[in-house]
């Protein structure tokens, strides 16, 4: 019992030192503290058992002794508790880094459609709102991908087919339109007609009769291939092929001979942020001032833990200090450079089977501190367009 009671109570071994250790202990005594397990080391040195409530008359008593106390060791169920918290708080702060890292592992952060036009793109993502498939949201519980697949199969009759595959905390969606083919368009009666004027290199008619021949120039509108097959009879058909001409093109240019070179000094400052899902956070560097002329860079790393990419990321942007000069070239290299260009701006407004073949300069002059330059362009091209005729026509 009484074991059990030093227990519940508390019971702590202390050492005291000091010149007046046995005047020191009888007064503790008298005071009513419970001293056992005393083992003197030396004259002014010894070691000793009390009970935890007795601690206060000691350090009442000491000063007046002049001894020091110092606490050795513990015992008993209100140290125990104790240790037991301080031990809990490290293990609740384990617990809650747990649940969230499991929190953000299983938490949906993005979702990514491809392949379809943006009106079935937004279908899509609608309906997979409705599944509650959606940003923000946890995994768990959510449909399987292959029963979210066939669902939107069911509820899309536009899709021909769309696959759908969790990668980490997000949803890669990519899907196939199905394509709808106007047969009436194709079978109507047409003729093929000139887009432009030119001079008709080759002809390629799948169906119907040929108009024109090669070296034929040719108007904007003029009928390259009727799809009359007989003439002054009531047979039309639709008509197909390509007509491959001659075109030209006059293209101009106004350079400037003062160029302006932006350069660095290879000094640069940096900011960043921790990114949580679509939220930036900054840390370190956001009270750079907006002072100066700047180029701009940033990138962003990406974590993994046991192989699932998690939404928690490191964002770094660079900011390179930039020296702006003007120099002044001549009047041939800005020559050069009107025509690269010229030639550029030309080839992202033809369609991609079209071939440049050839260019001359039409008029080069200096005014004001620009090169004027204008430039002719021969290109190959196909003219034909399709034309719908009625019967009458």
């Amino acid at each position: 019992m009484k074991n059990q009671h030093d227990f519940f109570q508390g019971i702590m071994t202390v050492q005291v030192e000091g010149p007046l250790i046995e005047p020191f202990l009888q007064a503790c005594t008298k005071r009513g503290c419970h001293i056992t397990n005393m083992k003197r080391l030396d004259a002014s040195l010894v070691i000793l058992t009390i009970r935890l409530k007795d601690w206060k008359i000691l350090r009442q008593l000491r000063k007046k002794y002049r001894c020091k106390i110092s606490i050795k060791d513990g015992k008993g169920l209100p140290f125990l508790i104790q240790h037991m918290i301080g031990r809990l708080s490290v293990l609740l702060a384990f617990i809650a880094a747990v649940v969230i890292i499991f929190v953000l592992a299983n938490t949906l952060w993005s979702i990514k459609v491809d392949g379809l036009s943006p009106e079935l793109e937004a279908n899509v993502e609608s309906k997979l709102n409705s599944y509650g498939v959606s940003p923000g949201k946890l995994t768990i519980g959510m449909k399987d991908p292959i029963e979210i697949q066939q669902q939107l199969l069911e509820d899309i009759p536009d899709l021909l087919w769309i696959g759908v595959k969790k990668q980490g905390t997000s949803y890669h969606l990519y899907g196939v339109e199905k394509t709808r083919y106007d047969t009436e368009m194709n079978t109507r009666p047409s003729n093929l007609v000139a887009a432009k004027k030119g001079m008709i290199i080759e002809t390629f008619i799948k169906k119907g009769r040929p108009m024109v021949s090669v070296y034929d120039v040719v108007q904007k509108g003029q009928i390259l291939a009727t799809g009359q097959l007989v003439e002054e009879e009531d047979l039309f058909i639709h008509s197909e092929g390509d007509v491959i001409a001659e075109t030209w093109y006059r293209v101009a240019q106004n350079l400037p001979m003062k160029q302006v070179l932006s350069l660095t000094d290879g000094s640069v400052e940096s900011e960043y942020h921790l990114k949580i899902g679509k939220f930036a956070i900054p840390i370190w560097g956001f009270w750079r001032g907006e002072e100066g002329d700047f180029r701009e860079e940033s990138h962003t790393s990406d974590w993994s833990i046991f192989g699932f990419h998690i939404p928690v990321n490191m964002k770094t942007i660079d900011y390179y200090s930039i020296d702006r000069k003007a120099y002044e070239s001549s009047r041939k290299n800005i020559e050069k450079i009107g025509i690269s260009s010229a030639r550029s701006n030309l080839q992202q407004e033809l369609d991609t089977d079209a071939q440049i073949k050839d260019e001359k300069v039409l008029h080069l002059s200096e005014e004001n501190g620009k090169v004027k330059l204008i430039l002719l362009y021969k290109v190959y091209e196909n003219i034909a367009v399709t034309k719908y005729v009625s019967q009458g026509d």
